[in-house]
């Protein structure tokens, strides 16, 4: 802020302004100096026009890439994800489907709690889009298929912990179909899921 007009700076300023006297000396030394080689440098040198070209800054534009979008079943109305591949169908096998939801019921959860997601439609997706897209506080893995970069760390059949997310890695349910102790170790997990 510049301003010409001094007796605007008592409204300006509020507290009183004292210089001492060794400091006074250093001011008028100072400005003599600077006035003298400033007068100096007016009177010697005669007045050029110069054209400077005019240089507009072009905003850059950022593109940012879309949010992804996910197709999975479920309203994953409860923050529960499960992930499963199935390279042939949509989504997941019907009659896997219909195990899972037994399962689900049995929890007191339905499909619409869940999010119900076929990875084999996403080679691309990595945990971190799919954390952000579902932000899901309980995670299912189902099958060695649908285990990402990230999530690989995880002991078969044992319930962790990872960046506050209750998850479990299990078998996947063409593994588990007609094998009592997979399904048995499945769902002795999955009951405190």
């Amino acid at each position: 802020m510049l301003i010409d007009n001094t007796a605007a700076l008592q409204y300006l300023f509020n507290d009183d302004i004292f210089l001492l006297e060794q400091d006074m000396d250093k001011l008028e030394t100072t400005q003599h100096k600077t006035v003298a080689a400033i007068a100096e440098a007016v009177v010697n040198q005669p007045a050029t026009v110069v054209d400077v070209p005019v240089v507009v800054a072009q905003p850059t534009v950022v593109a940012q890439a879309p949010a992804p979008h996910f197709n999975h079943l479920g309203a994953n109305a409860k923050q529960f994800l499960i992930i499963c591949s199935y390279p042939t169908t949509e989504q997941m096998d019907e009659k896997h489907l219909t195990a899972l939801a037994s399962a689900l019921q049995r929890k007191e959860l339905a499909v619409a709690d869940v999010a119900i997601l076929n990875i084999a439609k996403y080679p691309a997706a990595d945990v971190t889009a799919l954390t952000q897209y579902f932000k899901p506080t309980r995670l299912l893995i189902l099958g060695t298929a649908a285990l990402l970069t990230g999530w690989d760390k995880f002991a078969l059949n044992q319930l962790q912990n990872s960046d506050g997310i209750k998850a479990l890695y299990t078998y996947s349910f063409a593994e588990m179909m007609g094998d009592r102790d997979k399904t048995k170790a499945f769902w002795e997990q999955m009951k405190v899921l």
